[in-house]
């Protein structure tokens, strides 16, 4: 990154479908989200859904901008959403390494809190410790929540991954160019419960 000012791209090619192409840098999840709740508001989600929807998609795509970091790739990073009938499928396409396998939410039972910081630990070991700002890298800690969060506020999460130009869920990890990941709400069916 040379400190400039990152610039998203948003499309709309048709009503209730929008894409989203973001440069791997923090300052574009401000932009991403604003876009994203326009259109939700648009097709009239609640404030409730908005900021459940909101909150998830910040996970995403923070996770897909630290996995492009991590894997030292400043390619752009995709974001595609379509909505209907006010159902919301949001796809996040990065070219990091990604997540190795579909993960289990995996729940720190510790002892104590002592081996609890520890996990905290030993994950954030596998996490940069700075990610781009406009440009500019900034200090970020991961607790490594995201996922568990993302799982715990819509209705279904699914990641796959691109390997030499095709998608699959699962690949031999050395051949992984990166990750894609489905997030899902349905705010009628929320309605109902």
């Amino acid at each position: 990154m040379d400190g400039h000012s990152p610039h998203p791209l948003l499309l709309e090619p048709t009503p209730g479908s929008y894409a989203m192409f973001i440069p791997p840098d923090m300052s574009c999840i401000k932009i991403f989200r604003n876009a994203l709740r326009e259109s939700l508001k648009k097709n009239l989600f609640s404030d409730d859904d908005i900021t459940q929807i909101e909150l998830a998609s910040d996970e995403a795509l923070t996770n897909s901008i630290s996995a492009n970091v991590i894997n030292h790739s400043e390619e752009t990073i995709i974001c595609r959403w379509m909505i209907n009938d006010l159902k919301i499928t949001l796809f996040i396409l990065d070219y990091g390494s990604g997540y190795k396998s579909n993960p289990t939410i995996e729940s720190h039972n510790a002892s104590n809190m002592e081996d609890y910081l520890q996990n905290i630990k030993k994950y954030q070991a596998t996490k940069p410790e700075t990610l781009p700002y406009n440009g500019i890298k900034v200090g970020h800690k991961n607790v490594g929540k995201g996922l568990k969060i993302i799982h715990s506020l819509m209705d279904s999460v699914k990641i796959m991954f691109h390997v030499d130009g095709e998608v699959t869920e699962s690949a031999d990890d050395s051949r992984i160019t990166g990750s894609i990941m489905e997030l899902e709400y349905d705010g009628k069916k929320r309605s109902n419960q």
